[in-house]
């Protein structure tokens, strides 16, 4: 294995479903080079994942594009020396699964952006849908990682979220930042940070982003370089 400082970095950018990013993921995000950093960097959009969600939100839609992310994160770290894994919205659900799924992949830290833990919030989204069906109901646990937190190890974990977020509210990221850091063995690797006037689509113009991308970067140091 070559030392951490040879190795290059390789990042996963995740976007939500439906996706809050228009254009290029990693440029939005301050991680395309202009930092002078060179890193190798891949996208996955859950959008492009999905069945035929028109008859199936549920199953056809989310299910199927997280599962297909998820399959797809798993074999993307099986070829990588060093690891980092960002998820917008639900692209932050399926970049935690990832960290757990893969306890043995070299992965430095997941950051989660405006994310849940859970499928929970759906409810309200979808109130429609026959949610206390018992398929449904398993469904739903399955797909928690909060039970899942000690699979993530030591692995540094950043969770943002902003105060303006209509679609998933802070108050899901929040109670899931401290259970695990109630049940991890490693509670200081966790950070959270709420962020003023930062809603659940990515503008660039405005002040709330210019903070999140300067947490991504903080954190990226923190992860990559403060290695000894």
């Amino acid at each position: 294995m070559r030392d951490s400082a040879t190795q290059k970095q390789s990042i996963l950018v995740i976007s939500d479903f439906p996706d809050v990013v228009q254009g290029d993921l990693a440029t939005q995000l301050g991680l395309d080079g202009t930092d002078g950093v060179d890193a190798e960097i891949r996208t996955l959009r859950l959008g492009e994942m999905e069945g035929n969600a028109s008859s199936d939100i549920f199953y056809a839609g989310y299910v199927k594009a997280l599962t297909g992310a998820r399959q797809q994160a798993g074999e993307w770290l099986l070829s990588v020396d060093q690891a980092w894994l960002v998820g917008f919205g639900l692209g932050g659900l399926v970049a935690l699964w990832a960290a757990a799924d893969n306890r043995d992949a070299p992965i430095r830290g997941v950051a989660v952006i405006g994310g849940t833990p859970n499928f929970e919030f759906l409810k309200g989204r979808h109130p429609y849908y026959d949610w206390p069906a018992d398929h449904v109901k398993k469904t739903l646990l399955d797909w928690d990682v909060s039970y899942k937190v000690p699979r993530i190890g030591n692995r540094a974990v950043l969770l943002l979220h902003g105060d303006d977020d209509r679609e998933i509210g802070t108050n899901w990221i929040e109670e899931f930042f401290l259970l695990a850091t109630g049940v991890s063995r490693w509670p200081d690797n966790w950070e959270y940070h709420r962020i003023h006037g930062l809603g659940h689509q990515w503008d660039p113009r405005t002040p709330a982003v210019d903070e999140a991308r300067q947490y991504l970067l903080t954190f990226r140091q923190k992860i990559f370089l403060d290695v000894t």
